[in-house]
């Protein structure tokens, strides 16, 4: 077997694979919602996911190659658990951004496309937007934006400081500093956000109701949300974040607290990279390994300013 038929058959049977896990996915959110029209609506997205399949395993046939037995991918299980533990609208942004993935890859393989997959995928995509609500998978990427964000900014301004120098109680204190800065920035722009967005809303309202005083309470105003709460979440999810890269110099002996502080931050950054593989259809190793390398790159380069800028210092500027 030459390498072009070997790639040939690693491509079908990717699709394979990649159709037998999304039939499962829709067979078990079928099962799962207790709306009858919704559950079929999944029954025929699994039908159709399992169309595909078989396309894929005959072109498979005829290139000689033997479908294996199917086992779902860990993506899938951890999908189909997050849908039974919190919901089927949880994972419904992964499972639209899936799909148009697939959509993408399919344009580009002129097999797919003459079968119409390309479409079909899709399609898919277009009628889980129209009969789920994401809200709550959206919220969950929000939380894990939120925490990311304070445990790379975090992270990096202790190793900056470390750079430099200085001792690890400076670098604690730098943190506790970065911490609580850094949250209560993030609230604060949280809360001018939502209330700029309702002040807006209530103005448009008042011009279009030609009244003083506008409901607040108008779907248009309430959709932006609450000052308040959201000031309150984007907090905690900062704070939370940043507290990462503390926890080691809180429990470790001086002369560990940096390398622990560094390999806590760097295995939590896998994980968040681990959680945003449910929403950008990469998978999971790729989007952990992805977030290690942008989250320790940018920490060397705070690192070594901070080391030039402690050189600079030392040397009387």
């Amino acid at each position: 077997m030459n390498t072009t038929d070997a790639r040939e058959r690693v491509r079908l049977l990717r699709n394979w694979k990649a159709e037998q896990d999304s039939a499962a996915l829709y067979a078990a959110f079928a099962q799962l919602d207790c709306d009858p029209l919704q559950s079929g609506v999944y029954q025929d997205l699994a039908r159709a996911e399992r169309r595909h399949a078989a396309f894929w395993e005959e072109r498979l046939r005829v290139a000689g190659q033997a479908t294996p037995a199917f086992r779902a991918s860990a993506r899938t299980v951890i999908l189909i658990h997050l849908a039974r533990r919190f919901g089927i609208g949880f994972v419904v942004p992964s499972i639209i951004a899936r799909e148009m993935k697939d959509r993408d890859d399919y344009a580009s393989q002129d097999d797919a496309r003459a079968a119409g997959l390309a479409r079909e995928e899709h399609g898919h995509a277009a009628v889980l937007r129209r009969g789920s609500d994401g809200s709550v998978g959206n919220n969950l990427r929000a939380a894990v934006l939120g925490a990311n964000d304070g445990l790379a900014s975090n992270f990096c301004l202790m190793m900056g400081v470390a750079g430099a120098g200085v001792s690890t109680w400076t670098i604690l204190l730098t943190g506790i500093a970065g911490l609580i800065s850094g949250a209560c920035s993030m609230a604060l722009g949280e809360w001018l956000s939502v209330t700029n967005a309702r002040e807006l809303a209530l103005s448009q309202l008042d011009r279009d109701m030609g009244t003083l005083e506008p409901d607040e309470g108008h779907p248009s105003v309430a959709s932006a949300g609450d000052a308040a709460s959201a000031a309150v979440f984007s907090f905690l999810l900062f704070a939370l974040g940043a507290l990462v890269p503390l926890l080691p110099f809180f429990i470790l002996p001086v002369p560990l607290r940096i390398a622990g502080s560094i390999a806590l931050s760097v295995g939590a950054l896998f994980m968040l990279g681990l959680a945003t593989s449910l929403f950008n259809a990469r998978s999971a190793l790729f989007s952990g390994l992805r977030q290690i390398g942008i989250g320790a790159a940018a920490a060397a380069v705070t690192y070594l300013a901070g080391r030039a800028f402690g050189a600079l210092a030392g040397a009387g500027l």
